[in-house]
Parts: C-alpha cells; structure tokens; sequence
C-alpha cells in the first residue's frame, strides 16, 4: 500500500517576504515579467480574481492563446463568472488569425457568444453587479478587423445598453440650453495618437463665445498634450472609476456629448451606452458603427466613405465635408536613421513597406504578398506589425506556405520590424519603393502619415470606410493609377510599379506637390461647428 504524500513544508515569512520582493521586482521589469509573476500568483493562490489578473496580463501582451487559458481557469473557478464568458467571446485566439478556418471559428465563437449574452436578464440578482465587469473590460475590437458586421453591431449595441440599463439608467430628458453650447468630449486618447491628432484640432478652432467645451482626459497623457486641452477648454483629469465619469457628466450636464472615438476602449463603450446628454454623437476614430441606441449622430469624413455609407451606420449619418479632420502637417523632427537592414544590396533592388499592424494582416494577405514578391524577384518586403516577438514568430510560421507555394525565399525577403520610434519609422518609410495596404481593414492614419512623404500606396478600393480609406486618399490625391479593384489588380499594380522607376517618381512627386490638401480645411472646422451648435435630440 503506498504511503500518503506529505504537504510541503509552509514557507516561512522570511520566505514569504523575499518572494513577494521578488515578484514586485519583477513587475517592475515589463509585461513578459509581469505575465509570468501573475500566472505564479494564480497558481499559488488558486482564486478567481488572480486567475483574472494572469488573463488581462497575458492580453495586454498580445499572448491571447496563454490568456484564454487563463480564463478557463477563472470559470473553473467560478462558472458564473461573466467577465470571463465576455471575454472568452471577445478576445481571438491570436492577434491576427492563424489560418481562415481559425478566422471563421473566431467569427462563430463570437456570434456564439453575442447570442448567450442576448439571451440573459441582467436585472436579476447578482447579474447587474457584474454588468461593468463585461463592458468595461472587452469590446468587440478584433472582430471589426475581420468583415464588415453591421447587422451583428446593432445587436451588439442594443446588448451593451441593455446590460447598462441594469446598472444605471441613465439621466432623464432635459431641454437643449438656448444661446451657448456646453460640450462634453469624453476621450482616453488625449496623446501622441491617432484620435488626438485628428480631432483634438477641431475643437481647439471652436469659437469660445459660442461653445463652453469640457475635455473628460480619461488617461491623460504628455504635458503638452494636457496643455493643449487646458488652452481649448477645462479639462478634467483622470484616471478615476466609471461611477465618477458618469456622476461628472450628470453634474456638468452637457448639452452635447462627443466621444471621438467608440470601440477601442472599454470605458468609451460603457458611458456612450448610457443617455447622460440630450445629443449624443461619435467621430470616425473607430470607423464602423457602435451600434448603440444610445447614440444618436456619427460625423464621418464624406470624402471617404461610400455613396451607400448610411446603411453602413445605425446612427444618424452627418458627412463633414472632405477629409473631416482637423489634422495639421506632422511637426518636423530631426530625421531618423533607417534600420540597417533596409540598405540596399544594388541599385535596382526594390524595398516595399506595409505599415499595418498585425490584426490587419489576415491570411488572405499572404498570397498576395508572396505573388507580389514572386513577380519583383529584386524586391524584399518590409512589415512592422506592432506585437511581440512570440507573435511576429506565430505570423511568419501562417505566412511561410504561401511563400513557399511561390517559390519565394520568405527569410531573405520579409522582414519584420519590432516598434520603433516615429524617427526611425519615418526613415524606414523614405528608404522604401513603395507601400502595400492591407485588404479588409484599410490603413488611416499611416497612409495619412506615409502619402505626404512621397510614399507611393497601392490598395483596395472596399465597400465601406473601413476598407477603403487608403484609396479613398489616393483618389483625393488625384492618384487613381494605385487603386486596386481585386488582390489580383494589386499584384498587377505593384508589379507594374515596381518595375518602372520613372512612374515611381512621378507619383512621389504628384503625392507631394498635393500632400497639403490632407490637411485640416476651413470646411471642415465650420461644419463641425455648425452642427454643435444645431443638432437636435433624435426622436426614440
């Protein structure tokens, strides 16, 4: 008969004390360290919350494979436990999918899981408690990378505010003040990014004798930035709970509520799903519809979205006139200094950059590029896709058969760039042929970024904003020759651009002679201003 197994011996408390310096050391050392010191506490401590911990750790780092692990553990733990379910549903399993079938199972799951969600009543006991742990946790960001789900994002929407219902109901009806405007931009991306740049300028150029604009700095960044907010209107900084936002807003009492963008942050999400102002409006930071009842106008840029595009919305559509930014020319910065192994072996070698984050680059990219390649034999493509190293090794395993099924010696050819700075970025991009857009999910902002320099682009033309704003751009800029119709008309396109070195430097040179129309335009700011200062409540 064998002899019971003994428990270890309890640690003592000098031993207790010296791990837990050890741990607090090293979290101090980064994201990887820290993934690894909250798994170990989830391991030793065996509760719900440290499982949770190790999870949001894990998709912090763009490890979603270790961090659905973690969240098996939690619901092991407690199976009611919704945060978890959210998000189990919300979160794929990889930054950018591992293959189709795993794209299209991510899809299912997440209908799956909209579905459950639906089927719930929130105002149960216990239900409602455990509503802002879903909301403000997750939203549906990875799945907008993936196809246009417009009909899925109103019932999303309609979800969201019914589960925020449970919590709070929100403020009653009040009237719209007579004469001057109080204004309320709610925003964690009051920074050096994309949001910030774009639309920070608008309200900056709104005439104060008409507006009184309250700037809610979710997550304040650089001082400059504050400055700028302080210098627009009266900022009020965070970081503080969702219960003080939302008791701010009532106190405030803002006629118009904006928030620049909705869905790629989660408080975002969970205030604009409750009606705390009689006008409630988005910008085209995250260019797809919220879905949410809750909010009653989108202002999207009418020189890229489509003919069709309010069926594209669940908002009221408003088009600002052109580009609908108020985006200024990038401040000069001393120039960077390319990475090194993007010299040149000969004088005909071609570089070629797609300057698209990971979660763009789905599979059905990888052909394209190793075709494109296969008719540039010269030529080595350059990718930054923003993750880590785990992942960029995960990316390149996905891309390697197509580039195999070309012929295409993937290891001498792509290379893939870890984060740089905007210095060494911006060298990398002048010592670059050409650049490649992605399919689906089109580039924004780096096209914004990358046009003015001179950086020729062939892309798409899709059927929404989402897919089409690089060739929206190219149209504006009166280079319609790099508009694709197909992945097939791009290939053709980068072939054809590849091989002539004098078109190359003619569209750089158009590129630049019109780069100042990008630019933030009188129109724009004037029709921006034009409706703060008119639109009404919509009729429920």
């Amino acid at each position: 008969m064998s002899q019971p197994i003994s428990a270890p011996p309890a640690p003592s408390a000098e031993d207790t004390v010296q791990a837990y310096a050890r741990l607090c050391q090293s979290e101090a050392q980064g994201a990887p360290v820290r993934r690894d010191a909250a798994r170990a506490r989830s391991e030793a401590v065996g509760d719900l919350y440290s499982a949770m911990d190790w999870a949001f750790e894990c998709f912090a780092g763009y490890r979603f494979r270790e961090g659905h692990a973690a969240l098996a553990v939690a619901r092991q733990r407690d199976p009611a436990f919704l945060a978890a379910r959210w998000l189990g549903f919300q979160y794929p399993l990889d930054p950018s999918p591992a293959s189709e079938t795993e794209q299209q199972a991510y899809l299912q799951r997440w209908r799956e899981g909209l579905r459950w969600f639906e089927s719930q009543d929130f105002r149960r006991p216990g239900m409602a408690a455990q509503v802002w742990g879903c909301v403000g946790s997750a939203t549906p960001f990875y799945l907008h990378y993936l196809e246009d789900a417009v009909p899925e994002m109103r019932r999303y929407g309609r979800l969201v505010a019914r589960m925020m219902a449970a919590l709070d109901p929100g403020l009653p009806p009040r009237p719209l003040r007579q004469g001057r405007r109080r204004i309320a931009v709610v925003s964690a991306h009051f920074r050096e990014h994309t949001v910030a740049r774009l639309f920070l300028p608008l309200f900056e150029s709104l005439d104060r004798d008409r507006f009184e604009v309250h700037f809610l700095d979710l997550e304040p960044g650089a001082a400059e930035w504050q400055a700028r907010l302080n210098a627009a209107g009266t900022r009020h900084a965070g970081p503080r709970p969702a219960p003080q936002w939302r008791a701010l807003l009532a106190a405030l009492q803002p006629d118009v509520i904006v928030y620049p963008e909705i869905g790629m942050h989660p408080m975002h999400q969970g205030l604009a799903a409750l009606r705390l102002a009689p006008v409630q409006t988005c910008l085209w930071g995250h260019p797809v519809t919220t879905g949410l009842p809750t909010i009653d106008y989108a202002l999207v840029p009418d020189a890229l979205e489509p003919r069709n595009a309010a069926e594209h919305y669940h908002e009221a559509l408003v088009r600002l006139p052109g580009l609908g930014h108020g985006l200024a020319p990038a401040s000069p910065r001393a120039p960077g200094e390319a990475p090194e192994d993007v010299r040149r072996q000969g004088p005909d070698d071609l570089e070629i950059l797609c300057a698209q984050a990971a979660f763009k680059l789905l599979p059905a990219q990888d052909a394209v590029f190793a075709r494109i390649l296969r008719a540039l034999p010269q030529a080595r493509l350059h990718l930054t896709p923003l993750v880590g190293e785990a992942h960029i090794a995960d990316l390149r395993a996905r891309m390697r058969p197509a580039f195999e099924r070309e012929g295409v010696d993937m290891d001498a050819r792509v290379l893939t760039h870890a984060l740089m700075p905007l210095e060494r970025f911006q060298a990398l991009a002048a010592a670059c042929d050409f650049g490649l857009d992605t399919l689906g999910w089109s580039g924004g902002m780096s096209a914004l970024d990358l046009l003015p320099q001179g950086l020729p682009i062939v892309a798409v033309e899709g059927p929404t904003m989402r897919s089409r704003q690089t060739a929206a751009l190219l149209r504006w800029l009166d280079t319609p020759e790099l508009i694709a119709r197909d992945a097939a008309d791009m290939v053709r396109i980068a072939q054809r651009l590849g091989s002539d070195a004098a078109l190359r430097a003619q569209l750089r040179a158009r590129l630049r002679e019109r780069a100042p129309s990008l630019y933030a335009s009188a129109d724009t700011q004037r029709a921006f201003a034009e409706f703060l200062a008119t639109a009404q409540p919509r009729a429920s």
